[in-house]
């Protein structure tokens, strides 16, 4: 008998479902895409969905999406406020959301990137 219930929870408590929706939309704070060394940047994330986000800010080989490692967002967060980048060039800015459903077999990511430019200060 126990084992006849415990069957039945474990197949109507378990259910197949797909992934939540994932958006990677986000905006930001910087004016035509230029800041300057030493300026910092906020990053608005009311716009993006899923059940993981993470974050590629691009200024080194280590933290440039593809070839590097992310900083997981909290969920829920709406805005982040990022560092200065220290030298003059261009960098790539990555937001992912993933989201995963059917038990974990299937995967629906979002990409969204913008290139900001840094000057050194005139």
């Amino acid at each position: 008998m126990i084992a006849t219930v415990a069957a039945g929870l474990l197949f109507t408590g378990c259910n197949k479902e797909e992934a939540p929706e994932t958006s990677a939309a986000f905006t930001t704070n910087i004016q035509q895409g230029t800041l300057e060394t030493g300026e910092g940047f906020t990053v608005y994330l009311d716009q993006a969905k899923g059940e993981f986000l993470t974050y590629f800010k691009g200024d080194k080989e280590g933290t440039t999406y593809g070839t590097g490692y992310g900083r997981v967002i909290g969920t829920g967060t709406d805005s982040l406020v990022l560092s200065a980048y220290g030298t003059p060039g261009t960098y790539t800015f990555t937001l992912v959301a993933r989201s995963y459903g059917n038990w974990g077999s299937t995967l629906v990511e979002d990409v969204q990137s913008i290139d900001i430019s840094v000057a050194a200060p005139e």
